[in-house]
């Protein structure tokens, strides 16, 4: 099944541009040299849902990691989308794309 999902993201560019975007995002968001913006996610986790989501980190050499950035950032949209207003960001609409 893996690997199946694995050639869907090959083949497809929309998913592999999709994916890629996730990452830089979850990535940006697991670093320390973005503390302030992480500390102002988490507070905005736990204002919005009561509690932290920790957002998971893609690799290729464990098979669900992939799922679970995805999963961890759906699950924080919200509050993404609020640092993102709070900072006065441009909105991107990324339904629209697929």
């Amino acid at each position: 099944m893996n690997l199946f999902v694995g050639e869907i993201f090959k083949e497809s560019e929309k998913f592999k541009q999709a994916s890629i975007k996730a990452i830089k995002i979850a990535l940006y968001f697991k670093s320390s040299l973005h503390k302030y913006f992480i500390g102002q996610l988490r507070t905005l986790q736990k204002e919005s849902y009561g509690k932290y989501v920790q957002i998971a980190i893609g690799n290729d050499t464990r098979w669900n990691s992939h799922y679970e950035c995805f999963r961890t950032l759906i699950k924080s949209k919200g509050a993404l989308r609020t640092l993102g207003q709070n900072l006065n960001l441009p909105r991107i609409n990324i339904s629209s794309k697929f």
